[in-house]
């Protein structure tokens, strides 16, 4: 993440929403989910991560660019191709904020089950870029990844969110249809 914007234009910038501080501990993010460092310590930035379920926090972690680079850089070579595919096909130029989809035209009131997931590019105590993904969207990703990448996301729960519930994942498969 740089400073500017390819266009030479500095970010625009505004303060961290509320809606992306942490429920758990009723305040802003001040470390890395994964590393423990100070956000604030990170010239390259944070992204935060959010995902709700009915008006419910399910799971939230900050993450510094470096260790969010390095669980990318676990994933595998086929996810990161399928993912960097999926993303251009679908990402929504100029779309950002929450109210609506950034890789489909849902909005936040059409998402199924009221589930959707929030992110938050931030630097400092400030956001640089949001968008909303509707829970249809985040299925679609996971289908497209490996086994591998999917078991490094497990991972990454099951070290840092002991409570979080056995079958919650942080990249859901698409429901199985129900046989009558």
């Amino acid at each position: 993440m740089s400073e500017t914007e390819p266009s030479g234009e500095e970010p625009k910038r505004e303060p961290i929403p509320e809606i992306l501080h942490s429920f758990y501990e009723d305040r802003a993010f001040v470390s890395c989910t994964r590393c423990g460092e100070s956000l604030a310590d990170f010239d390259e930035g944070y992204r935060i991560s959010k995902n709700f379920k009915r008006g419910e926090v399910i799971i939230e972690y900050a993450l510094c660019l470096p260790c969010l680079d390095a669980m990318m850089d676990e994933a595998s070579e086929e996810s990161k191709r399928r993912l960097n595919e999926f993303q251009t096909e679908r990402y929504r130029e100029g779309v950002s904020g929450f109210g609506e989809c950034a890789l489909c035209v849902r909005t936040i009131g059409e998402a199924r089950n009221d589930e959707y997931g929030f992110v938050g590019v931030c630097h400092g105590k400030d956001m640089v870029d949001s968008a909303m993904i509707c829970i249809e969207c985040m299925e679609d990703m996971a289908e497209i990844m490996s086994a591998e990448t999917r078991q490094t996301w497990d991972r990454f729960r099951e070290e840092n969110f002991p409570g979080v519930p056995g079958d919650f994942k942080p990249m859901p498969t698409k429901p199985q249809p129900v046989n009558s």
